[in-house]
């Protein structure tokens, strides 16, 4: 993946060192960080879940 730098004069067309492998994998802080990013987005996607899920249990409630 490149990553472009867009500055507010200049159009995207300078690419921008990845640092993403810059991160230390066996830093505790990192792990801590990164648990809490993947948590948050699992809520995130069962509250989605459950919304598009409720139009159908209440319609199924109102057919018996």
């Amino acid at each position: 993946m490149i990553l472009f730098s867009c500055g507010p004069q200049e159009g995207c067309t300078q690419p921008q060192d990845e640092d993403i492998m810059d991160i230390p994998l066996d830093d505790p802080a990192a792990n801590k960080a990164a648990a809490k990013i993947q948590a948050g987005f699992r809520g995130h996607m069962t509250r989605k879940k459950m919304k598009d899920d409720k139009p159908r249990e209440e319609k199924q409630r109102e057919q018996k």
